[in-house]
């Protein structure tokens, strides 16, 4: 129903664009940028978190926040020319969509709009066209070093990341709780699942169903407060690993959501065989990814396959048969394919 629902709408918006001089509309794309600018400046100024406690005025919220008030009512007239704010007499309330960038919505979208407005993910994405003429990925082309050597090195913008991806697989883990069987009991690792969203919300689904997290040393203290928050830290075990060298887990399914995306085939390939090399036979690898149809694109991933193209070092969407190609070459028996939102799960039998 989903995915119908985005093919509708795509349907609805290019009949709507027709009835605009094609100068005018190509005008308003190119202007897009200055959406995810706003966005950003009105979380990080406080503005959604503040209109979420209350209509006001931009000179009231100015007030409040220690803003400039003439600045802010401009800024806020295009949020709401965008569908973020409503107007009303005297002022300004949030929208449904608006609401999403609270601090306190959950999910919220707030920690990934601010990321997309960091100077190195937009340095990147300018970076696009000699992208385009090379297929040099563009963030280590302009930056001389990986994103995840960038994060390293600002720990301010690595927790901003940590916290954009956990709050991103809020969107999507409701459909994979749901849209996979996942075993009643035994053993679920999830291998690099961050601070362990995906891997609680399993878990709360499934009672008697224990779990291991494998993560890089520093992400297993934000994974302990997470899991424990979450209710579930006593079924949990956490072991250090790195998905290119070795990981040392005895499970009967593996996860690895939206993970292989962010590199090229060979790496993949290596991450793959690193996860092999623990499974025993018989036991499962469950790739959570939006997947990519050449024939069909979906538009939610081909935006994702950009943004990979852009951040990461070779990474990009890949169709189901895509992915099973690269299970097999890994030594795994491809199984079924689960589809769930606009989600999916690529099962791999060792």
């Amino acid at each position: 129903m989903i995915r119908a629902g985005l093919r509708f709408r795509r349907a609805l918006q290019r009949a709507a664009d027709r009835l605009l001089p094609p100068e005018g509309l190509a005008w308003e794309k190119v202007t897009s940028l200055q959406t995810t600018s706003v966005i950003a400046a009105l979380v990080e100024v406080g503005a959604f978190d503040a209109l979420g406690r209350g209509p006001a005025s931009a000179a009231a919220l100015a007030a409040e926040l220690d803003l400039h008030a003439d600045t802010l009512e401009r800024v806020m007239r295009q949020a709401a020319d965008e569908g973020l704010l409503r107007r009303r007499r005297g002022g300004y309330e949030l929208t449904a969509v608006g609401d999403a960038f609270r601090e306190e919505h959950s999910p919220t979208i707030s920690h990934w709009a601010r990321h997309m407005n960091t100077a190195a993910v937009r340095r990147a994405w300018a970076t696009l066209p000699a992208t385009i003429r090379t297929g040099e990925p563009s963030f280590p082309a302009i930056h001389g070093k990986s994103i995840w050597q960038h994060l390293a090195e600002n720990p301010d913008e690595e927790r901003l990341f940590a916290n954009a991806m956990r709050e991103m697989t809020g969107l999507v883990k409701a459909w994979v709780v749901d849209g996979y069987p996942w075993p009643e009991s035994g053993t679920i690792c999830d291998v690099a699942g961050g601070s362990g969203p995906l891997l609680a919300a399993i878990l709360a689904a499934r009672p008697r169903l224990r779990g291991m997290l494998v993560e890089a040393a520093g992400v297993l203290p934000e994974a302990d407060r997470h899991l424990a928050a979450a209710g579930v830290r006593d079924r949990v075990e956490l072991v250090e690993g790195n998905i290119f060298e070795r990981v040392e887990a005895d499970a009967d399914v593996y996860a690895l959501k939206d993970i292989v995306h962010d590199w090229d085939d060979e790496r993949s390939l290596r991450i793959l065989r690193t996860v092999r090399a623990a499974m025993a036979p018989g036991a499962r690898l469950v790739l959570v990814e939006t997947l990519l149809d050449p024939d069909d694109p979906d538009p939610i991933a081909t935006r994702i396959d950009l943004h990979m193209l852009t951040q990461c070092d070779g990474g990009r969407q890949r169709s189901a048969a895509e992915l099973r190609a690269l299970m097999t070459a890994a030594g795994m028996r491809p199984g079924g394919v689960h589809r769930a939102g606009t989600t999916a799960m690529i099962e791999g039998v060792a």
